[in-house]
This record gives C-alpha cells, sequence and structure tokens, in this order.
C-alpha cells in the first residue's frame, strides 16, 4: 500500500465521455480517437456500451481492427442481454456494472444487498466462462456502506475479477474523504482497485490524485473532463500533474495528449474554454504588472511549468492591471523601443481604453496610441 511511482491512466472518453448530452461519436471517430489514444501511451480504453446496439457493435469492431497494443474494455450492466453484447463485440476485458449504495439498490435496483453479492457471483462467473477478463464496477461507490463494499469486493475477487472500479458516480466526494476511504480499503483488500470520478463539485481532478495518494493501482478518467452532467476527472490533468508534479510514471506523451484535446473537444463539438487549466488558451497569458515582471526575470516565477512542454511560450496581455515593463515589452515585440517616460504615457492610455472598452487593445489599437511619432520613441527592427 501506499503512494506508486506508477500508475495505469485508463481512458474512458469513448464510454463516458461520449454520455455527455448530446454528444454521438461515429465508428470512425472512436477508431481514430482510439488510435490518437495508444499513440499518447494510453494502455488501457474503455470503449463503448455493446448494448446500445448495431452501431456500437460496428465502433468496436473498427477499434479493433487496428490492432493496438491497448486494452480495449467494454461496459455493461450485470444481466444476460448486456453480457450477450458484449460477447458479439469480440472484445476480450468487460468492465461489468452494480450499483452498491443503499438508494441505488433499494430504489433503482429495487432489490436487496444479499442479491447484489449474489450478481456479482453469477456474473463474474458467467463472463469469466465465456473466455472474458473481468473487472468489477462500483457504481455509486461512494454512497455505499464501506462494510458491504468489502463484502461487494471480496465476492468480486473470489470469482476472477482482476480489479475493482471505485465510482464517486455523483461526485460528493472531496479529497480528504477519498484519501481515507481508499486507504481504509487497500486495507481490507487484495484486489486491485481503481478510482473514477464524476465532477459535479468540481473536484474530479483532485479526488483522482489523493485516490493516487491512498494507493489506487488505476485512475479512469476523459479527455477535458467529457461526461454526463459536470463531467469527469480530466485525463490530461490528471496525466500532467502527476507526471510534472510528482514524478510518477504514467507513461504518458504529454504533448500528444495536449494535442488530442482540441480533437476530442470538436468530435465532441464543446468548445475549451481559454481559462481552462493545462489545455485553455490563455494559460500562459498574463497581464497583471507584478507577474509580468516576475515572468520576464525568472520565467519560474508565475509558471507551474514549462510551456514548452505542450508547445507554447508565455504572452503578455496589455490592460488595466499592467505596468510599465509590459508595455516597454510587447512594443518591442512589435519593433518599437520606448523610453520610461512613453511608456507610462502609453501605459496610462492603454488603462483607461480597458476601463471604456471592458477589453485589451488590439495590435492595432496599440500602433495607434504611438502613431503621433513622439521623439520619445524610436523605430527599431522586429
Amino acid at each position: 500500500m501506499g503512494i506508486k511511482s506508477q500508475i495505469l491512466l485508463a481512458d474512458t472518453t469513448l464510454r463516458d465521455g461520449e454520455q455527455a448530452p448530446g454528444v454521438v461519436l461515429s465508428s470512425k471517430q472512436k477508431a481514430q480517437l482510439a488510435k490518437l489514444l495508444a499513440r499518447c501511451g494510453i494502455k488501457e480504453i474503455e470503449a463503448g456500451t455493446p448494448s446500445i446496439g448495431q452501431v456500437e457493435l460496428e465502433a468496436f469492431d473498427k477499434i479493433l481492427s487496428l490492432g493496438l497494443k491497448v486494452r480495449i474494455v467494454a461496459w455493461g450492466r450485470m444481466t444476460n442481454d448486456d453480457l450477450k453484447a458484449v460477447k458479439a463485440s469480440k472484445v476480450s476485458t468487460v468492465n461489468l456494472s452494480i450499483p452498491l449504495s443503499d438508494i441505488q439498490i433499494f430504489t433503482k435496483l429495487k432489490t436487496e444487498k444479499k442479491q447484489v453479492l449474489e450478481k456479482i457471483k453469477e456474473y463474474v462467473s458467467k463472463a469469466k466462462e465465456m473466455g472474458l477478463e473481468v473487472a468489477v464496477g462500483g457504481e455509486d461507490a461512494s454512497r455505499a456502506n464501506k462494510y458491504f463494499l468489502i463484502e461487494a469486493i471480496e465476492m468480486a475477487k473470489q470469482f476472477g475479477a482482476f480489479r475493482f472500479r471505485y465510482a464517486d458516480t455523483v461526485g460528493i466526494l472531496d479529497p480528504l474523504r477519498t484519501y481515507k476511504t481508499l486507504s481504509w480499503l487497500k486495507k481490507w483488500t487484495s484486489l486491485p482497485l481503481e478510482f473514477h470520478g464524476h465532477d459535479d463539485f468540481g473536484m474530479a481532478t483532485a479526488n483522482s490524485i489523493a485516490a493516487w495518494q491512498a494507493g489506487v493501482d488505476s485512475i479512469s478518467a476523459t479527455l477535458c473532463g467529457f461526461g454526463e452532467r459536470a463531467g469527469n476527472g480530466a485525463l490530461e490533468e490528471i496525466a500532467f500533474f502527476l507526471t510534472l508534479r510528482e514524478k510518477v510514471d504514467t507513461g504518458i506523451d504529454l504533448k500528444a495528449l495536449f494535442s488530442l484535446c482540441p480533437i476530442v473537444a470538436r468530435y465532441f463539438k464543446r468548445k475549451i474554454p481559454p481559462w481552462k487549466s493545462i489545455i485553455g488558451e490563455d494559460i500562459f497569458l498574463h497581464e497583471a504588472g507584478i507577474h509580468v515582471d516576475g515572468i520576464l526575470k525568472n520565467p519560474i516565477n508565475y509558471e507551474p511549468f514549462n510551456p514548452s512542454i505542450i508547445g507554447r511560450k508565455h504572452r503578455f496581455a496589455l490592460g488595466k492591471h499592467s505596468g510599465r515593463k509590459s508595455v516597454i515589452w510587447t512594443y518591442e515585440k512589435l519593433g518599437i523601443k520606448l523610453s520610461e517616460q512613453k511608456a507610462l504615457e502609453i501605459l496610462n492610455k492603454i488603462k483607461q481604453f480597458t476601463v471604456d472598452k471592458k477589453r485589451i487593445p488590439s495590435k492595432v489599437e496599440l500602433l495607434e496610441f504611438v502613431s503621433d511619432q513622439s521623439p520619445c520613441i524610436s523605430q527599431t527592427t522586429p
């Protein structure tokens, strides 16, 4: 038990990610994303739900025909129809899910805990008899009684499951509770654990990190955090943090993963907010004068990681919060060298402009601020 120097980051963009409202991926798109995920170093892809029907089976067929050196996983419920569909998909691995919280057992399944344990026994056994590798997914595990969780995990282990997924299905956890619960579970079972978080309270990524700290063996997440409701843990956030901050061997090519996010967003017909961590357009854009001054002295002052890792550079915006050095640096990039006095004059113009217009000035507008050809400025070669 304890913090691991290696971890499996499993992608579920093609399954749980596609469950984002209104998102439908074609079989061609699914196959393309699977290929690109494999190139990033992802070793496990939960590719969909075969019981959806023929369109999903066609997607599995396209993905499997690529011959990727990746574990392709199908998701299903513990029912005969779902198992039959999983077998038709021709995958070798299935994640069989079942609710484990009292509220879902009693109101969704309308059954008792004893029957849930019997289902785990029955359907793990059936899947194994079909020649499938079986992982058991504990739906709503974060609201389940922890002692019942142990019973369910041990039942899954006894009948041949190779892993148990602890799912924070409605995103109610916080990092401390995640750490405490999963650390406790690790003491009670030797079955490998996977964490799967949802972002309803904005904590899915943080909870995923806490799960790693508790010693889980894998984390299930989606690119860009896409998924139902508020989405899932963001795969790129988890991968970047573990790799760059914790020096964990994830086996993932960060630049390739970063480059894949806009493709996923396009397929999902979703816009990436400019402020979005890791993949947002503005994450290395600075306006505040104190930040720009610090960056110019040493970028590490205000950069959490080197932007070159994702093929970017830091940028400065001139606005209400800017300082003289920002102005001088920006105009030098435009081929204009300013005196300290002129820089201060232009800074005052810029601040007034942003107050009046409620936006930063464009390149053309910046040039207009010096169009009087004042003797305080001189032209330089860009």
